[in-house]
């Protein structure tokens, strides 16, 4: 991010929560996530990384400015191998396998994952229900 000059606002994240999970394996979701919102930033764009509590569920945002995702290719982009840009993925090394493995991991925990595109801003959210 740093190196794009990409601003990341992360003080919007809850400390000391505790969900009963793998640890490594979502820890891999968030990297995955910012990942993908690093890539996908224009240079001197944003990225805003959020996470809460509510009484039943931990929520994930990692939001991103850039381009928007059509509408119709949005559940696509958890399809293994799927890439909604073929050209600006292959040049990047990008294989489109992150967001189905996070959607996996996400699925696995008794969770859900989604993709909303409004006004600029990219949001992939993560909800993880507390056991």
């Amino acid at each position: 991010a740093f190196e794009k000059g990409v601003m990341m606002d992360y003080e919007n994240v809850t400390p000391n929560l505790h969900f009963f999970g793998v640890k490594e394996q979502l820890g891999q979701v968030a990297a995955i996530l910012i990942d993908n919102a690093i890539t996908h930033t224009d240079k001197g764009g944003t990225i805003t990384i959020k996470l809460w509590k509510t009484p039943h569920h931990i929520h994930l945002t990692v939001a991103n400015t850039g381009k928007e995702i059509p509408e119709n290719e949005r559940e696509r982009l958890f399809e293994r191998f799927y890439r909604a840009d073929e050209s600006r993925h292959r040049a990047s090394g990008h294989f489109g396998l992150g967001l189905s493995i996070a959607k996996t991991i996400v699925t696995n925990h008794k969770g859900r994952i989604g993709v909303d595109c409004a006004d600029g801003i990219t949001t992939f959210t993560v909800r993880l229900k507390i056991q």
